[in-house]
């Protein structure tokens, strides 16, 4: 279940590769701040908020809502501004509204429940062992100085700083 779906591209993508997917949006009538979503309880093994929930006031009802459907086991995943590093910039988009660390974020997802609560740097095509490092948002944004879309004589073990977090979190097993 991909929230936010906007355009749908990432539903596509899924079920391009064969997984059952769908996607909800404010186009569907779907307010995430009030209305419960149109999924039956228990029934999604994954929900998707990618750039959201930063356009939230409150979370509550997105991470309520989000445990409800989630089967037990169930993930979220969540990619949202890092405003430890996006601070400069995180009101530009007139439509941000709540700012999130990795530390806020954390607590947030923990206070709803969540579990097995990863929060990284969103590093897109990183080796898995650069999330493993101690301090991966300073690795990220300090030590991985060029863009992703810089020139391509750049190597690409440089490039990636990320201003943005990933965050992962389980509804507990029951």
């Amino acid at each position: 279940l991909d929230l936010g779906s906007a355009d749908g591209a990432l539903v596509r993508s899924c079920q391009e590769a064969g997984l059952e997917a769908q996607g909800l949006d404010i186009s569907d009538g779907v307010n995430f701040e009030h209305d419960p979503f149109p999924v039956e309880d228990e029934s999604v093994d994954v929900v998707t908020a990618l750039a959201l929930i930063e356009h939230l006031y409150s979370p509550a009802n997105l991470l309520r809502e989000s445990l409800r459907v989630l089967k037990p086991g169930g993930w979220l995943i969540l990619v949202s501004p890092n405003w430890r590093f996006a601070v400069e910039r995180f009101y530009d988009d007139p439509t941000h509204v709540h700012p999130y660390t990795e530390v806020s974020i954390r607590k947030v997802l923990r206070g709803y429940g969540f579990t097995n609560l990863s929060i990284v740097p969103w590093l897109v095509k990183k080796s898995v062992w650069l999330w493993d490092l101690p301090n991966t948002f300073f690795v990220a944004r300090w030590l991985i100085p060029f863009r992703g879309d810089a020139p391509a004589w750049i190597p690409a073990f440089l490039k990636g700083q990320s201003g943005s977090l990933l965050a992962v979190g389980q509804r507990p097993k029951e």
